[in-house]
């Protein structure tokens, strides 16, 4: 099947995908293939729409300053695969939330993958889910700035026993030095 609108041309957009409600998301449209969308929401979190899914999907026709298909500024790295099967074969072993807002949201470690399904493990239980009925899969990303200010913090950290450890040094040998010219 053709598809007679890309929408790789929207990418970097503000996009909403549904309308309103739980299951609708917002944020900044990362990937468009046949069979995904990719949006990385504000709250620091990648989430993967399968396309069949997917009922509407909307910009504000206003703002056309990021038009033009491609991504500038903070891009958090996410997974790119062919298919959104392979997407959740990718993100195996991960923290993830599947299908979104309303009832059927569910966050844990995605376990065992088969055919089809896929074993979630939320809490105390072992949720079976088929993969027919995932509409999203979702995950929180480490942002570049937190990773920065982490090893900021720790630098800070290291400069601060650093100048103990040399006020210590120096406050031995003065006190040895002071002993030492006492005799």
């Amino acid at each position: 099947m053709e598809e007679s609108y890309d929408l790789k041309s929207f990418i970097g957009r503000n996009t909403r995908i549904g309308w309103k409600g739980a299951a609708s998301g917002t944020g900044r449209l990362l990937d468009a293939t046949s069979d995904y969308l990719v949006i990385y929401e504000t709250k620091g979190s990648v989430i993967y729409y399968r396309r069949d899914h997917i009922d509407s999907m909307s910009m504000d026709s206003r703002d056309i300053s990021d038009l033009g298909g491609e991504l500038t500024g903070d891009i958090p790295e996410y997974v790119k695969k062919d298919s959104f099967d392979k997407i959740i074969e990718a993100l195996q072993y991960c923290w993830v939330q599947i299908n979104r807002g309303g009832e059927e949201q569910v966050e844990g470690v995605l376990g065992d993958i088969f055919p089809d399904y896929v074993l979630l493990i939320a809490h105390d239980e072992m949720i079976i889910i088929f993969k027919h009925s995932i509409r999203s899969i979702g995950m929180e990303v480490k942002r570049a700035e937190k990773e920065q200010e982490k090893k900021e913090q720790e630098k800070k950290e290291q400069e601060k026993k650093e100048s103990k450890s040399k006020k210590n040094v120096w406050q031995h040998w003065r006190r040895g030095r002071s002993f030492k010219a006492g005799i």
